[in-house]
């Protein structure tokens, strides 16, 4: 036998080995299961629950056997018509959680389902995905990372050699706490998350539902869609981020633009433009004092003793003004939040840094799903050049770039890059509305412009006077969905479209009143 033949036999051999090792290992891979449990809340108002504990592989790209497990929990109408599909809740973040983990929070479910119109004759689905929320196995949260106290330390350190070794101490700590537990963290992404929602639906036995996501809920609704098209019936994405548009190269034109919007808006009311006529120039005062002498600024906890200290600079400041666009209730008191800064009054705004510091989201967030998505599927697709070319072309609000924070955060958490395909666009036939707020910084229309190319039966509602994720609370939103819902394929939108008006915004006649009464 010649030598060539013998070492091609021994490749053959290998490869046979191999392959069935490999075969093995596949047949030792857990199986999705779902389980019926007991409910661990009370029961709801108006409606019945029934409760699942839902359990998939952690990856099945390899050949591991860990298992993930999510909490499922199914609110169903007394008047839901035998034929109508369920409404799947897919939430933001990543990392944050559909609030079923005590009666407090599916109560308040039930009576914002039964109160509102496109709601209340449908069963509704809300659970939370992998690796979200203290009911999921595992949880990926460190406690550390949400630390309001840590996150003003970072500001005070700025972005220099110091701030990197604080995150590269404090990030590498949990991933380290993770790894210990052999959890993969590479695998809590959102075409992971997709899968597991696309083998709940065939274990639920649903020929469809309808999926309804918010922010990055809208993201992984987009994802369910592309590797489940024939399980989805309809879909609702509110403030959805397209995979195929960066999000941090485009942060500062599209927070240029809703201040731009911010003050026509403002100069087209004559109550605020008497009130505020250098709305502009009141702003960029403040930002360029802040940029080269920062102060402190006091805020304290809602219901809490401990007072912390802020410092101020110019990006802080408009990480601060960001929040107060992208919530909605804010828009009519920022006029006058900007005005009584740029006087070097610090009163109002510290009502709205206190609000931006501790969002109730912050701590009930699993950070380390929000890591791996942004370090997996985000950060690595926003070239360096594009950021650079962000920061020349809008150089008042540079330092509200954070990138260089998450370029550290991400090295010390190491989950490798998605696929390229992950980020290309979805395309669908499935009846879809897209909601969004004039104001949004973060996902702003154009981005529901862009998907909607890609989708042959799409509706698109903007709202003039709101935010981020408007269809949680703005009646004309919930006509519209209602509206869609009960004719996917033709619906027309509500009157209320036709009849949108900029935000009220308050004059100096006493804001700070109205902004305790938030």
């Amino acid at each position: 036998m010649s030598l060539v033949r013998a070492f091609l036999i021994a490749i053959a051999v290998v490869a046979t080995v191999y392959g069935g090792f490999r075969l093995l290992r596949a047949l030792e891979r857990p199986e999705t299961r779902l389980e019926s449990v007991r409910c661990w809340f009370n029961p709801p108002p108006l409606r019945s629950a029934q409760c699942f504990r839902f359990t998939a592989p952690e990856s099945r790209e390899t050949a591991s056997n860990r298992v993930v497990r999510i909490p499922v929990v199914i609110l169903r109408s007394p008047s839901t018509p035998p034929d109508e599909p369920p409404v799947l809740h897919l939430m933001g973040g990543p990392g944050q959680p559909a609030g079923i983990a005590t009666s407090r929070g599916v109560a308040a479910w039930a009576r914002l389902l039964n109160r509102d119109q496109w709601a209340r004759d449908r069963d509704h689905i809300l659970v939370d995905t992998r690796g979200v929320g203290v009911l999921a196995s595992p949880r990926l949260r460190c406690a550390a990372l949400s630390d309001t106290r840590w996150a003003l330390r970072l500001d005070a350190l700025g972005d220099g050699p110091e701030a990197i070794r604080e995150i590269d101490k404090t990030v590498g700590a949990c991933r380290a706490a993770f790894a210990r537990a052999g959890v993969d963290l590479g695998a809590y992404d959102t075409e992971a998350a997709a899968r597991d929602l696309a083998d709940l639906r065939r274990a639920l036995k649903l020929p469809g539902w309808t999926v309804y996501g918010i922010s990055y809920g809208a993201r992984l609704a987009l994802e369910l869609m592309r590797i489940d098209p024939g399980g989805v019936h309809a879909a609702i994405l509110d403030s959805v981020p397209p995979p195929d548009q960066p999000l941090l190269t485009t942060l500062l034109p599209d927070m240029q633009h809703s201040l731009d919007l911010l003050y026509a808006d403002c100069r087209a009311s004559t109550e605020c433009h008497g009130a505020y006529p250098e709305l502009r120039r009141s702003l960029e005062r403040t930002v360029i004092r802040l940029r080269g002498h920062p102060v402190n600024l006091s805020v304290r906890k809602p219901k809490g003793s401990a007072t912390l200290s802020l410092r101020l600079d110019d990006g802080t400041y408009l990480q601060i003004l960001e929040y107060g666009l992208m919530t909605g209730g804010w828009l009519p008191f920022l006029p006058g939040i900007i005005d009584d800064t740029a006087k070097g009054g610090t009163k109002l705004l510290a009502h709205l840094a206190t609000a931006a510091a501790f969002d109730p989201y912050g701590e009930t967030d699993s950070n380390g799903v929000l890591l791996s998505s942004l370090c997996r599927e985000e950060l690595p697709y926003n070239p360096e050049n594009a950021l650079d070319q962000a920061r020349t072309g809008h150089p008042l609000l540079r330092g509200m770039d954070m990138t260089a924070m998450l370029r550290a955060e991400c090295r010390a958490w190491s989950v490798g890059e998605a696929p390229r395909a992950f980020r290309q666009p979805v395309e669908s036939d499935v009846p879809t509305l897209f909601v969004n707020g004039a104001y949004d910084t973060r996902t702003p229309p154009r981005f529901a412009e862009r998907q909607a190319a890609h989708m042959a039966n799409g509706i698109r509602l903007v709202l003039r006077a709101r935010g981020h994720a408007p269809s949680r609370s703005s009646a004309c939103a919930k006509a519209a969905m209602a509206a869609f819902l009960d004719a996917p394929r033709g619906a027309e939108p509500p009157a209320c479209v036709r009849f949108q008006a900029p935000p009220h915004f308050l004059s100096r006649r006493g804001p700070e009143a109205a902004i305790k009464n938030l």
